[in-house]
């Protein structure tokens, strides 16, 4: 009986204090600076991530454009250059025919052979009609990220590195 007693008393009895569930003005302001401090700081780790892969798509494109030119001259059975302007930031077949463009995020560097290079801001890697090519590479960097696009002299051989 007593301990009916007991439970009673404390089921009847008024508790001083009254809890409120939910949350404060104060508490609500504070989260959503945290939120916006985060999202201020967020797109500089988004923007590497871009700029990879825009740099992944440039050195496929750079690529693409080498091995097209490598077809080419095998088929028409003629010379075929791709002409590297590194002050505009194109690269290019002769005509303008497969024109590419790089960002300014992108330094790029070619290493050719001194007869194909025109000037310091000129240069060609050229495609034989027998698959062979003056050789030589292309390098796509930004930050510690770079793409090394390698042409081989012999066969012509265009192969793509990223390290």
């Amino acid at each position: 009986r007593d301990l009916r007693s007991a439970r009673g008393s404390r089921q009847a009895a008024p508790t001083a204090r009254h809890f409120a569930c939910g949350f404060t003005l104060v508490e609500l302001m504070i989260v959503i600076v945290i939120i916006g401090i985060v999202l201020a700081l967020s797109p500089p780790l988004f923007s590497a991530g871009v700029t990879a892969a825009e740099q992944r798509a440039v050195a496929r494109s750079v690529a693409q454009t080498l091995r097209f030119a490598r077809s080419e001259a095998i088929a028409n059975r003629t010379d075929v250059g791709v002409e590297f302007n590194l002050e505009d930031r194109t690269y290019q077949l002769p005509g303008g025919k497969k024109r590419g463009k790089w960002p300014e995020t992108i330094q790029l560097e070619l290493t050719t052979t001194a007869a194909e290079t025109v000037d310091p801001k000129h240069a060609y890697v050229r495609f034989y009609s027998d698959g062979g090519s003056t050789g030589g590479r292309v390098t796509l960097k930004v930050k510690e990220r770079e793409y090394r696009i390698d042409i081989g002299w012999l066969n012509g051989r265009v192969a793509i590195d990223e390290s």
